[in-house]
Formats: structure tokens, sequence, C-alpha cells
């Protein structure tokens, strides 16, 4: 102030009230402050809100809040089984043979034993002791999967948090410790990469193999829009389906070479005694259909954690169009012939449905040209889609409704006939209580 006074004596200006000029001054500066302040902090809410664009092939910060993946809070079907038996609600009991804790856990998760898949590479845990003649096990319901192999140490659980994704468990096979499912992060080496679309998902590969379950050549990612002949390298296939042919059952130099020049080789599988000693599992099938209906699940329930950690951290690639793409079938490739076996797993996921009687079921099969009669996938009657955020589920279901009710030039609804949107339609209103209100 002493330096103003001093600019106004030299122009032999008359001096004003110091004080009165200084309080004007002050307040001057304490509203251009709050000016600026203002304006930066609307530019930054601006900016908050404006999601990072990415593609779905970047990485994600998932251990951030507030996704915090490897915080202790977890909310699958392992985790409370975990707290049921630590309070004494439920109990595992081993059977005393190498299935160990299996039969028992399956029960309590509720997955069929008709679910039962068989797989061969060396691609996974216990590398040493999977080959063609000691297949892994798997078995999986809408949100579990259980991995057994004869002769490991563990059973492994992959268990889907409504917001987390799966989560990755070990369940020890030795029968004098109290049965306990132990968390692990070590999965994630493999379950959270490309084929995953880089958050915690399940894999489904295809990798046709050597003598002991070398892979040789295959897919990293098999989904219901792969082709079926490229599917199931590395997997056994049991049923019959025609001249639709497939790379199921075949492992050695001799197979493949035979299976090049009739691709039909390995087709139509009833019976596993010429590859196994199947009588080491708890079914004699590695049924197409659990096949089928495993493709598709896989991959749709990693769109749905992407979508949902995208949401959470503020960014976005254009996983929700493939995910409502995927949720309706639009890339589904086609069976070439009709699946004729009698599957006791179409059987049980049938009974899955939760609509009323009479009511078109999104779990009824058609399995002459693909999987499901009617074309939207079941996974958006499941916690995962329910645990969406509010945004990613307004925007899919506002998606659904338009391309499933107007004449929409949208390409992902140009394979549905107009009854079987109708028909989706209807099975929505009937099955999701909490769906928009304009879905009627």
């Amino acid at each position: 102030m002493l330096r103003l006074k001093a600019c106004f004596s030299a122009f032999n200006l008359p001096v004003p009230n110091l004080s009165v000029l200084n309080v004007f001054v002050q307040h001057r500066l304490t509203a251009l402050t709050a000016c600026i302040t203002l304006i930066a902090v609307v530019g930054m809410s601006v900016s908050a809100d404006e999601p990072q664009s990415i593609r779905i092939e970047d990485r994600l910060p998932i251990g951030q809040q507030p996704v915090d993946y490897h915080g202790p809070s977890t909310h699958d079907a392992a985790a409370v089984l975990q707290a049921r038996l630590e309070s004494g609600k439920a109990t595992l009991t081993h059977n005393g043979t190498e299935q160990g804790y299996l039969p028992a856990l399956l029960k309590e998760l509720r997955v069929p034993v008709s679910s039962q898949v068989l797989v061969f590479p060396k691609t996974a845990l216990n590398q040493k002791l999977v080959t063609p003649k000691n297949p892994r096990a798997v078995y999986f319901n809408d949100s579990v999967s259980v991995g057994w192999v004869f002769g490991a140490h563990a059973l492994e659980i992959a268990a889907v948090d409504p917001k987390k994704g799966p989560v990755f468990y070990l369940l020890s096979q030795d029968a004098d410790r109290p049965p306990k499912l132990e968390r692990q992060s070590r999965c994630l080496a493999c379950h959270s990469g490309n084929t995953t679309n880089h958050v915690p998902g399940w894999m489904v590969r295809g990798f046709v193999t050597d003598n002991v379950g070398k892979p040789i050549s295959g897919y990293s990612r098999i989904t219901h829009g792969t082709d079926v002949s490229k599917r199931w390298g590395g997997w056994y296939v049991t049923g019959l389906h025609g001249k639709q042919t497939h790379c199921g059952n075949i492992y050695g130099e001799s197979a493949l070479e035979a299976h090049r020049s009739d691709p039909a080789v390995g087709s139509n599988t009833q019976s596993l005694n010429d590859h196994l000693p199947i009588d080491r599992y708890l079914t004699d099938t590695s049924d197409i259909v659990a096949h089928l209906v495993l493709n598709h699940q896989a991959h749709g329930i990693n769109l749905l954690v992407r979508a949902g950690y995208e949401q959470r951290l503020n960014r976005r690639s254009d996983v929700e169009d493939r995910l409502v793409r995927y949720l309706v079938f639009a890339d589904e490739a086609p069976l070439q012939a009709p699946i004729t076996h009698r599957s006791e797993f179409a059987k049980h996921f049938s009974k899955g449905s939760s609509t009323a009687g009479g009511s078109p079921s999104l779990r009824e099969f058609d399995l002459q040209t693909r999987l499901f009669k009617y074309r939207l996938s079941y996974l958006i009657d499941s916690p995962l889609f329910d645990g969406l955020p509010d945004a990613v589920r307004d925007r899919v279901y506002r998606r659904l409704w338009l391309g499933l009710t107007n004449d929409t030039k949208d390409a992902a609804f140009q394979h549905l006939p107009t009854e079987e949107r109708a028909a989706i339609v209807r099975t929505v209103a009937t099955i999701k209580k909490s769906r928009p209100g304009y879905w009627r």
C-alpha cells in the first residue's frame, strides 16, 4: 500500500483514504479468487464426468477403488460357503477316494454333475498330472466353476462376485484338515489377460495336443461365435451331432493326421472308455450341450465384468456394443446339423428357468441350427447383470428395448424375426422385476 501511496504523490494526485482502499482491494481479490476456484472446480467436474476413451484391449487398474478387486470383501458363492463352514451352518464331507471333497462341494454350490466337461492340454494348474489319459474335469453352473484333477492336492474354484467378477479359490483335498476355501491371486496370471478382456474372467481355449497333452495349435478364446468345426481341441466331447464336425477327442500325430484327412474323425463319440479310465469320474460324459453352454457363458461373463469395471473406473471402450451383440447372439456360429442325443445336462439346465409355466424361457434349447430357441442370453437374469452400475444397465436395457421393439436399422438385431423379438420382450417382462418402467 506504501508503493500505491507513492504513485499518487508522484503524479500530484490526492491520496485517498488508504484503509478504505485496502478493504476495497481485498474484497476484489477475494471475489477474483473465488471465481477462479469455481471455474477450476467446474472444469474438474466436467473432466471427471467425461470417461477416458480406451480400447477393450487396454488393461484396467483392477486394484483401485471402487473396484478394489484384491480387497477382502466378496459376495461370491465360494465366499458365502466359506462363511457357512466357519459358522458351522455347512459341512463338507471327504468321500475317502481321490474325488475327496468334490461331490460334497458340487452339492453345496449347486453345480450339476451332468455339467462335466473333460480337458487335457497342459495349459493350467497341475500340468504334470494332466494328460489325455488323466484329463481335468470341469463342472459349472451360471456363476461357479469347479476343476478336479485325479491325484491333485486341491480343487480349483472360480466363483463370480456380482461386482468383482470371478474370484479364485483352492480347496485342499487333505482329509485331515478342516475344509477351507482359500482365495488365490496367482490365478490372475492367466485369468486376467487378453483372453478375458483384461479383467478377472473365465477362459475356454482349444488346443489340439500331442499324446501327452502338450499343445500343438489352436485358439486362445472359444465363444459362441467360434465356428463349431474349430472348437474343442484338447477336450473330450460326447454326444450325437450328425455331420457337424469339431476338433474334440483328438490327440497325437496319427489322430491329427487322420482328422486332417477326414474332419469327422472324433465326432459323434458316445463312449470315452477307449481314451481314459472314465470310472474315476463322477459321470461318463463330456456333454456336447454342456460344451456349447460353457462356450457361450464364459465370454458373456467376461464382457459383463469388463463393462462394469470400465464404468466404475470412468473409462469407455466399445465393450457395451460388444456386450449387446453378444447377449442377442448376433455373431453366433450356426450348427451344421442337429444335436440329437439325450442330454442330462440339457434337462437340468432348462429347469433353471424363472418363467411361469407356458411362458417362453431363455433356457429353452433349439439345438437344430443354433443353441437356444430365444436369442437373448440367460445371463441377463443373473446377479452379475443386476450388479452392473446403474448407468451401464440402463444403457444396455435401452439398446435392447429399441432393438427388440422398433423397426430398427441396428445391425445387432437384424437376425431376429419379429415373433422371436416379441417372445423375448414378454420373457424379460416376466423374469426381470427390476426392469425399466417402459419395458412392458
